[in-house]
């Protein structure tokens, strides 16, 4: 005879397990659409100049993003968080190497050129130049810094509520990776892996009042790095305030991007029929390819975009709330808050709602590092739910000492 109490919780580990592989599937269809959505926008807003080389490049690191993100799937979560130290070690090292370039350079250019793997774009040393190919470590680092979080409140969830192991301790670590990436000129990667730690600090269970103190701290650290930087205030005071006035000088990027999204109207100009990608906006295959995508497909597909973005973030938020344990909850929840912030900052500088930043848009952008990044993340979701089940199952079977149970797992 059956027991009703094994078969209930066998009913509800079935209808955990579905609802996990049906956000696992919408998760991949969201990828998978935004990959190949950002491939047709890449060949438009390049189709004058380079874009066949760009073409071919950035299909190229989809396929090896796709690769890496399908082997890190065939991982267990649990043993990469258990490498959470080893992972922010590998990740504060190119960090610091650019970090200390670009502190050099402010100082004394000369000093800094001919330096192997580096090179100067736009006043900053972001990335590391392999070949023809680049790479944004700091892009790397956030996700490690997620992995570490993960890791440390998941494994020690009595901690969280202490100053000392709770919140003294993980933020010095992570605090190093943080200044390593502010180094190197990076602001808007800086506020954006801000953003993540305190989420997951949040969600892990750190006492409330201590984000009055972290708040205050984040704030005054970003008013100092602004004043120190003449561009950076312009950007603000100038180009996001005033694009109108300032149309011709630093504010000329924002100015034509409000007209690429004005143009578009509701059904947009139809595609490749972008009048702004003629030379008008600079970087439009990158931080300002969703003006083009405003431009070409309207309201309508700019918000068809969005709303294939809260599906993405969505999923990743319904695989926490699923996991079968804190560490896999974290990870899932930390992933989908930092592909959610890159979303909502990029439309939202590219709208004018916030000062101009260098971030990118999940999976549509050009860019190598970030849709590796993004595609390692889907990994990491997907071997949660892979290993879901399993976890659930072991764990049940451990607490009513049922072999049956613990064999099948």
């Amino acid at each position: 005879m059956n027991d009703p109490g094994s078969s209930l919780v066998t009913w509800l580990n079935q209808y955990r397990d579905n609802f996990r592989r049906a956000a696992a599937v919408v998760l991949l269809i969201t990828v998978l659409s935004l990959s190949i959505f950002g491939i047709i926008m890449l060949y438009s807003t390049t189709a004058s100049s380079s874009g066949e080389v760009m073409l071919i490049k950035q299909a190229k690191w989809i396929l090896v993003s796709i690769i890496c993100g399908f082997i890190v799937s065939c991982i267990d979560y649990r043993w990469i968080c258990k490498q959470r130290l080893k992972l922010l070690l590998v990740a504060i090292i190119p960090l610091l190497y650019l970090g200390i370039i670009h502190l050099v350079s402010m100082q004394n250019p000369a000093v800094v050129e001919g330096l192997p793997l580096v090179r100067s774009v736009n006043g900053a040393y972001r990335w590391l130049f392999l070949g023809s190919y680049t790479i944004q470590p700091s892009e790397f680092a956030k996700v490690a810094i997620i992995i570490f979080l993960a890791g440390y409140y998941g494994r020690h969830p009595r901690w969280a509520p202490q100053l000392k192991r709770g919140l003294i301790y993980p933020l010095a670590i992570v605090g190093c990776v943080v200044l390593a990436i502010l180094m190197g000129g990076s602001l808007s990667i800086t506020m954006i892996t801000g953003s993540v730690i305190l989420a997951m600090l949040f969600v892990a269970g750190v006492k409330f009042r201590y984000f009055f103190i972290l708040g205050a701290l984040s704030v005054c650290m970003v008013a100092m790095v602004l004043t120190m930087s003449t561009n950076r205030m312009e950007r603000v005071t100038q180009s996001w305030l005033h694009p109108e006035e300032y149309r011709k000088t630093s504010g000329y990027q924002l100015y034509n991007s409000h007209l690429a999204l004005g143009s578009g109207a509701k059904y947009g100009l139809g595609f490749n029929q972008s009048r702004m990608k003629q030379a008008y906006l600079p970087e439009s295959h990158t931080d300002f390819i969703m003006s083009i995508v405003g431009e070409e497909t309207g309201y309508t597909g700019m918000m068809t975009v969005i709303m294939v973005y809260l599906l993405l973030v969505g999923s990743a938020f319904m695989i926490a709330v699923l996991a079968p344990d804190r560490q896999g909850s974290l990870l899932a929840m930390g992933i989908g808050f930092s592909i959610g912030m890159h979303a909502f900052l990029n439309i939202s500088v590219v709208s004018g709602f916030v000062p101009t930043t260098g971030v990118t848009a999940p999976l549509i952008s050009y860019g190598g590092s970030s849709m590796m990044v993004t595609w390692i993340c889907i990994g990491l979701l997907c071997s949660i739910v892979r290993r879901s089940r399993e976890i659930e199952q072991k764990e049940y079977a451990s607490l009513t000492n049922d072999p049956e149970i613990l064999l099948s797992a």
